[in-house]
């Protein structure tokens, strides 16, 4: 049982796009999460990085892939992101279609429908992606003027009976936010979290 909390040292890249913006870009779970969309949640601000040196109860992870892979699997998120709300729209014109003769039946149909779900997650892997990288470098391929590896410090507590509940601290807001949502909402990233803790 987790009752105590753990500090763990998160590599990330620090990248310098031709835009001369910098982000930082996981260098460990990313590759661990169940839907590719959710990768676009992986990229941060630069901000509150640490030294990578581990002291005391300090659990210092190296980079389980490279920069390049990284960028691979940003670009293959986008890609998938962009088809998947194409055959979502496609779906949707044809029950539209077929609305016409069957109109209860269909409409029940999309208001269950798990993409609705979806739906709003895979514009905003888009629109987060499009927004550091831009279309075209998606399309094409994403490229930077430089990288480093670099380290965020993270405070992590499970919580409940069943650790299901938990409390991330960060000096990085948009890590804790997002390990948050993905401990709760991503299968793959409550695995590989578990893991780390409990090493």
């Amino acid at each position: 049982m987790l009752d105590d909390e753990r500090r763990i040292l998160v590599p990330c890249y620090l990248v310098t796009l031709e835009s001369s913006k910098s982000y930082l870009l996981d260098a460990y779970f990313m590759h661990s999460l169940e839907v590719p969309a959710r990768r676009s949640l992986m990229i941060y601000p630069p901000e509150g990085q640490a030294s990578g040196t581990a002291w005391g109860d300090v659990k210092l992870l190296k980079p389980a892939y490279s920069v390049n892979e990284a960028l691979g699997m940003l670009r293959e998120a986008y890609l998938w992101a962009c088809e998947k709300r194409l055959n979502r729209a496609k779906k949707v014109l044809t029950r539209f279609r077929v609305s016409l003769l069957f109109p209860v039946a269909v409409f029940r149909k999309i208001e269950t429908d798990e993409d609705l779900v979806r739906d709003s997650e895979l514009a905003g892997s888009i629109y987060i992606l499009e927004g550091v990288f831009g279309r075209r470098a998606l399309i094409n391929k994403l490229s930077i003027v430089r990288s480093e590896v670099t380290h965020i410090e993270v405070n992590i507590r499970l919580r409940g009976s069943d650790r299901t509940q938990v409390h991330v601290n960060s000096s990085n807001p948009s890590l804790t936010r997002a390990y948050t949502w993905l401990y709760k909402n991503d299968a793959g990233f409550n695995k590989a979290l578990k893991e780390v803790l409990e090493r």
